[in-house]
């Protein structure tokens, strides 16, 4: 599942973000974020150099992730929710 915010003609800052996502995520149940990248300040988490460009993604992929938050082309939080 993914859900898109939309933030156009806003600056949202990184932390305001996440906490939106976990807030959203929380909604749909037991919500635990996995992974996220921050393409403002070119930073993810976790940082794994074995998976391509979208490690973070593919990260979370393997561990279940059942639910992307997404801020346009700022930020990008990953979920499993049970």
């Amino acid at each position: 599942m993914e859900i898109e915010v939309n933030v156009k003609n806003y600056d949202v800052k990184f932390e305001d973000a996440m906490e939106l996502a976990k807030s959203l995520a929380s909604n749909f149940g037991d919500a635990m974020m996995l992974s996220w990248c921050n393409y403002k300040e070119k930073k993810w988490y976790p940082v794994a150099e074995c998976c391509g460009d979208k490690s973070w993604e593919v990260y979370a992929c393997r561990r279940d992730g059942n639910l992307k938050v997404s801020f346009g082309e700022d930020f990008v939080f990953m979920f499993t929710v049970t």
